[in-house]
């Protein structure tokens, strides 16, 4: 057991008096002295501590599909995807050559298969001493779900670690009040090839000498999830301290040396001390995927959509034509996370990894004294792909499949509202993504009141031959209206625990739905605003003025820089989004700003199609240069049924469709290992078009 009592509340801070005024100056401005309403700030995290510097891949690791930074991650090494008969019986025999920079004693094999336009099926893990030559042949199971004759088998591979492992960090200076949290785990492999029992010892190698500050088992099968742990430093105040992780694999009742392996994992693990507020509050950013913008303060069948959302948007400030960049989940958060249209992050499908000399907005705050948190329900949010950076838990609430989308809102909601109650001491950034409004439509009873639409002039109850766009598009609004009650829970909730008044609360969503308004269903098929319009409220006690209803275009990058902007941190060089702090207090854009999106191509299209948006115009360039460009002026069309004539005007759609190419172009010529961190070339607008919109009545 420890040999020092493990905290499980936090106490030990430095008191400022009224009657000490040099102290409380000194309490607000020195480390380990703070007020006593001051918050846990992350001083140290020990993976960014060690000596010698972590150098494992990848940096975080999932237990229970919870992601966090961690000391012990094993790497998965893809092998080349190979094209296969489908074999007589039940069994593949698929060849494998390791490569030969990998060689450890065991080795683990997780095959998976598919046939033709089908999802990765998993067959059982299998664990074998290294084999001679690095070749061998695995026996691989096929899945029953697995269809037709041509198959293709990939294999990854992942090394068990050694027995004993030991990692220690620099000497780092402990001030008053500090604690250690660190949450132990078993990677994910351990239960799929029963792995062994594992020791864990954190001691601290203080200038006093050794302490030893937690010992615990953790055993496969039994111990599921982080196990976390919170250690009170006090006795080590104003001491440099190096702390020893050390694992060892306790060997089962007979087992051989070649059945004895573990998998332990050391996450989250940081030092955090009291310090002064300086005045940055806590960040909560909701996304509601899929959320049109009209659903904010919109009716349908005369029922309000939205109302809890809608009074509550009267306390803070509403943006009512907010844009995504992109009509699908992974390049709008992506965007939203960044500050970056698509064509610069390239983040467009969850699929490879994004650019590590981008930042994040969870980067961002991590480094400047946040604890982070996402509570996100999978599929295109993969932590993969380049999400989980920058936060200390990634939890992702998965469904049956990567395009399980059914939503889990209540469980999402209650996770994130949980991890606050745990950190709601500290200084934080919480990510809340839930899929509820996304299809499938099935609101709850309670909430499916949306049961008319209007026929022919009359008001007709929706049955079997109602179209199915119509039918979409009610349970679509029973979905909105439950998402609603839920969302205003969440934030009653928030309120109870005390923490709403020092906390920046943002609503909004990564991309919209259409019902037919241009002939199609779903997303990620157009640009029009049914798709690309999102809603966007921004929610601050005594920061954020209330009964702001802002008209001004904005968009999903703008997010970034605005956050950044009121919690009084600077952002990065050269993003293409703009504070919205200034609109917030009554200024205006100028009057030249172009907003930009961005969809995959579609039909006959040759590229990604791309929409510009200024001066109450919009143009939609098809990714076909030889079928023109459509443009409308929303301020008479806002449905954009009516595509205006005029070469002059489509000229001009053609200048930023280049515009925003050669932002696409600049990111796939210059190599990922040149770019640097902060660097965005942007879609600029020229005098020349500016004056042509003048010349046509468009711009004063």
């Amino acid at each position: 057991m420890s040999a020092d009592p493990i905290r499980r509340r936090r106490y030990g801070r430095w008191r400022a008096t009224p009657a000490l005024p040099l102290l409380a100056l000194l309490a607000a401005t020195l480390p380990g002295c703070a007020p006593a309403d001051a918050p846990l700030t992350p001083v140290f995290r020990l993976t960014q501590d060690l000596d010698p510097p972590l150098d494992q891949t990848p940096l975080h690791c999932d237990v229970a599909d919870d992601f966090r930074p961690a000391v012990g991650c094993v790497p998965t090494m893809p092998l080349p995807i190979q094209g296969m008969p489908r074999p007589e019986g039940r069994v593949l025999t698929v060849p494998v050559k390791i490569w030969p920079h990998v060689k450890p004693d065991l080795v683990v094999f997780e095959p998976r298969v598919r046939g033709p336009r089908e999802e990765w099926r998993r067959t059982p893990v299998m664990l074998m001493e290294y084999p001679p030559g690095g070749t061998v042949d695995l026996k691989v199971p096929l899945p029953e779900q697995v269809k037709g004759d041509q198959l293709e088998v990939q294999v990854l591979i992942r090394p068990v670690p050694p027995n004993r492992q030991e990692r220690l960090t620099r000497a780092l200076p402990i001030g008053r009040g500090a604690v250690l949290q660190v949450a132990l785990g078993l990677d994910r492999t351990a239960g799929g090839v029963r792995g062994s029992p594992v020791r864990f010892r954190l001691i601290a190698d203080a200038e006093s000498g050794p302490v030893q500050l937690l010992e615990s088992k953790l055993v496969p099968g039994e111990d599921r999830g982080w196990q976390p742990h919170e250690i009170d430093l006090g006795r080590f105040a104003g001491q440099r301290v190096r702390f020893r992780l050390e694992s060892e694999v306790i060997g089962r009742a007979g087992a051989t040396a070649s059945e004895t392996f573990g998998f332990p994992l050391w996450g989250s693990a940081q030092i955090l001390e009291p310090r002064a507020r300086d005045g940055r509050r806590n960040v909560i950013l909701i996304s509601l995927d899929t959320l049109r913008g009209d659903q904010l303060g919109g009716t349908l069948d005369g029922k309000p959509l939205m109302p809890k959302l809608a009074a509550r948007s009267a306390t803070g400030a509403r943006f009512t034509d907010a844009y995504t960049t992109y009509p699908s989940t992974t390049a709008g958060h992506m965007s939203m996370l960044t500050g970056l249209y698509p064509a610069r992050h390239g983040m467009v499908f969850a699929t490879g990894y994004l650019d590590k000399a981008i930042p994040t907005l969870p980067e961002i705050l991590a480094r400047n004294g946040y604890a982070t948190a996402a509570v996100t329900e999978d599929a295109m949010l993969t932590a993969y792909v380049g999400f989980v950076r920058g936060f200390d838990e990634y939890r992702e609430i998965k469904g049956k499949t990567m395009w399980e989308t059914s939503g889990e809102i209540e469980q999402t909601f209650g996770a994130g509202l949980d991890w606050v109650e745990k950190h709601r001491d500290e200084r934080f950034f919480l990510f809340l993504h839930t899929y509820q409004v996304h299809v499938p439509y099935t609101p709850p009873p309670a909430h499916d009141v949306f049961r008319h639409w209007e026929k022919d002039g009359q008001r007709v109850p929706i049955d079997a031959s109602t179209p199915p766009a119509v039918r979409d598009r009610h349970l679509y609004a029973g979905e909105v209206r439950y998402t609603d009650d839920v969302l205003d829970r969440l934030l009653e909730r928030l309120d109870a625990l005390g923490v709403l008044d020092d906390t920046i609360v943002v609503v909004t969503a990564d991309h919209g739905d259409e019902f037919g308004e241009h002939g199609l269903i779903g997303h990620a098929k157009t640009v029009y605003d049914e798709v690309l319009h999102v809603p966007l409220i921004i929610l601050s006690p005594h920061l954020v003025p209330a009964g702001r209803t802002i008209d001004t275009p904005v968009s999903l990058v703008d997010l970034l820089p605005t956050l950044l902007d009121l919690v009084r941190l600077p952002a990065p060089r050269e993003l293409h989004g703009e504070s919205l702090v200034p609109l917030l207090h009554g200024g205006r854009f100028p009057a030249t700003r172009v907003l930009y999106a961005e969809a995959p191509k579609w039909g006959s299209g040759t590229g990604p199609r791309v929409a510009a948006r200024v001066a109450g115009l919009k143009w939609i360039a098809s990714g076909n240069r030889s079928h023109g460009v459509k443009h409308f002026d929303l301020t008479t069309d806002p449905g954009e049924q009516k595509p205006l004539d005029g070469p002059d005007i489509e000229a001009i759609g053609r200048v930023f469709e280049d515009a925003y190419r050669s932002v696409l172009a600049a990111a796939h010529e210059a190599p990922a290992a040149e770019s640097k961190p902060g660097t965005a070339k942007k879609p600029e607008i020229d005098d020349a078009t500016v004056e042509k919109l003048k010349a046509l009545g468009y711009m004063d």
